[in-house]
């Protein structure tokens, strides 16, 4: 008796298969971001959407092209070979299908249970790897199965989904920015630059340090370093937090300016391009930046044609640069980006290829993120590889908080450690102040220090604070510009000051001024912002919770969130103005209202 005739072959079912998996997944992380804080929170509900519809229609298309490429040989083939040769095109919708279930599994522990991909290590990635080959096993068999026994043609809602993201994707690409320069050609070729390395301490507050005063000996080595460096002696930060902080460090501008506020802002439209390491790029300087993975990473911030190296990875990874070269510098290129980059980094930890970064411990516990000796390290390395003139921007976390990272106890006990350990803390910049003084010594041992810019900062106070001192101290080669400015800084001053020095001409973007040649005016306005909590984001003044007017030796905070103002004395203030010259507190609070309704903001309820 003859076998009953077997269905023919339906590559419909795996394209259907393949558009309905891309699309699930998309939305599975659009949920994911959307729920949570992240760079989705501050877009209107339309942009979401359509973030979504073209999320999904470049991950179906993309997974298409590859479905297509593998579907070819076996329409070529009959029987036993056409079916095996169809197992390989139905590994493309399985595992689209099996990386979303580990995704979601991993979304689910994580949440729930504070554990997942990115808490296992050794040999506990092994259950998810099994679980993953398993379930893409399970996946394509089931594939396979359904495209021999369905028979339906594709159906008119799916390829009119996809026609609609198809549709979206075009609509970003045209309004999409493409700027890829902000500082025209080179100018290497005519010109020698000094190395610049700007290295900032996380957290230090100027009244810590020896060097500002502080009666323990807790900066050794930058009392040296500040009789040979142009020296800031009442410095503030423009922003409360490390990313807030360090972006306008990079692009000398104002945390309004760009809306990077802390983590997960990003820089979108031309911010992403007009930034230091983009300017010194194209005078010819090699830039790496050394940071915090999340936090102080030019990736996640979405700084864009600037460095070429960020925390130990080529940021000109082909995959993000074809994703903008379609989508353009849009906030669907980045979503992507991200989402992509989550999934292979999850995969590449279970599969022992490469661990995978927990930012969150990175940054909170010492004994799990970077030392401040492995950056020493590698700023050292650098500077003996590089055939070009260095620009190295690096995050030191020994000074971190709570939890604070030192090799010697000299100041504090070595008892039980507790939440921010004021003397702990004191150990924690002695350390930091002995990395400073290995990059010194290593650019006197090779002979680069005089041909070397060496910018000490930090990003903020002491617990986060914006109304305290900070250090600003630059060593110029050959001792150049060495003294003391009293008057008010601000830490968007500096990339202006190192342009200056280069002899590059000032951006009109940036907010910052040079203080090279001479002190600025005593009453200037310096303006910080202080970042609310990310699970507070809402109108009307969404990431911001208090926005900090300094002038001269006072500090005027005004908190929009509860419409309270302060006024009040900066402590340690060595340059104060005469009584009368300081602007009376309602006049400050009109100019801050005025400043928040310049960007945009509704202070309606402040009036």
């Amino acid at each position: 008796m003859s076998s009953a005739k077997q269905p023919p072959f339906n590559p419909s079912a795996l394209i259907i298969a393949t558009i309905l998996n891309a699309f699930f997944y998309a939305l599975m992380e659009w949920i994911f971001f959307v729920t949570k804080p992240s760079a989705l929170s501050l877009l209107s509900l339309f942009e979401k959407v359509r973030i979504f519809f073209v999320t999904g229609g470049t991950m179906a298309l993309a997974a298409l092209i590859v479905l297509f490429l593998l579907l070819l040989p076996s329409l070529f083939t009959r029987d036993k070979t056409q079916r095996r040769l169809a197992y390989l095109a139905c590994l493309v919708p399985a595992f689209i299908a099996a990386v979303t279930a580990l995704i979601l599994f991993d979304n689910f522990t994580y949440t729930v249970f504070k554990f997942g991909i990115a808490t296992s290590a050794g040999n506990w990635r092994i259950p998810y790897l099994i679980g993953f080959l398993l379930f893409l096993a399970w996946m394509t068999h089931r594939t396979h199965v359904r495209a021999y026994k369905r028979k339906k043609p594709a159906s008119v809602p799916t390829f009119g989904l996809l026609a609609v993201s198809i549709i979206a994707i075009l609509s970003v690409t045209l309004s999409s920015s493409n700027k890829v320069s902000v500082a025209g050609e080179s100018t290497a070729a005519t010109q020698k630059y000094p190395n610049i390395l700007i290295i900032g301490g996380d957290g230090l507050s100027a009244s810590y340090l020896s060097v500002y005063g502080y009666t323990r000996e807790t900066t050794p080595f930058l009392e040296k370093l500040a009789t040979e460096s142009l020296m800031a002696e009442n410095a503030f930060v423009n922003s409360s937090s490390t990313t807030g902080s360090t972006t306008s460090m990079l692009t000398g501008k104002h945390p309004v300016d760009v809306q990077v506020f802390r983590y997960p802002d990003t820089l979108t439209g031309d911010d992403s391009f007009e930034h230091l390491p983009a300017i010194l790029k194209a005078h010819g300087y090699q830039t790496v930046e050394i940071g915090v993975h999340d936090y102080v990473d030019a990736g996640e911030q979405n700084l864009l044609d600037g460095f070429e190296i960020v925390n130990g990875r080529s940021f000109d990874e082909p995959t993000a640069k074809i994703i903008r070269s379609v989508l353009g510098n849009s906030p669907s290129s980045q979503f992507i980006t991200t989402v992509l980059a989550r999934a292979e980094e999850r995969l590449l930890h279970i599969f022992f290829i490469r661990d995978m970064h927990n930012a969150i411990k990175e940054v909170d516990d010492p004994n799990a993120r970077m030392t401040d000796e492995q950056r020493v390290q590698q700023i050292k390395d650098l500077l003996d590889q590089t055939d070009r003139p260095l620009f190295i921007f690096a995050h030191f976390m020994d000074t971190h908080g709570p939890h604070f990272s030192f090799s010697h106890h000299v100041f504090s006990t070595g008892e039980t450690e507790k939440d921010w350990d004021r003397e702990q803390y004191l150990d924690a910049i002695l350390s930091f102040d002995g990395s400073v003084e290995q990059i010194y010594g290593y650019l006197e041992e090779t002979g680069q220090l005089e041909n070397t810019i060496l910018v000490v900062y930090t990003d903020h106070g002491f617990m986060y604070t914006v109304n305290k001192r900070i250090p600003i101290i630059i060593r110029f080669p050959g001792q150049a510009h060495a003294g003391m400015r009293k008057n008010n800084l601000q830490v968007i001053d500096i990339p202006v000051t190192l342009l200056d020095y280069l002899g590059i001409e000032k951006p009109a973007w940036m907010s910052g001024a040079s203080f090279l040649n001479s002190e600025l005016s005593p009453t200037r306005e310096i303006v910080s912002v202080i970042a609310g909590s990310p699970k507070k984001v809402k109108p009307p003044f969404f990431q911001i919770k208090s926005v900090v007017f300094i002038v001269c030796q006072k500090y005027y905070e005004l908190n929009v969130q509860e419409n309270k103002l302060t006024v009040n004395d900066l402590i340690g203030h060595t340059a104060p103005c005469e009584p009368e010259s300081l602007p009376p507190q309602e006049e400050i609070r009109a100019e801050i209202l005025d400043y928040l309704e310049q960007y945009g903001y509704d202070v309606s309820s402040l009036r």
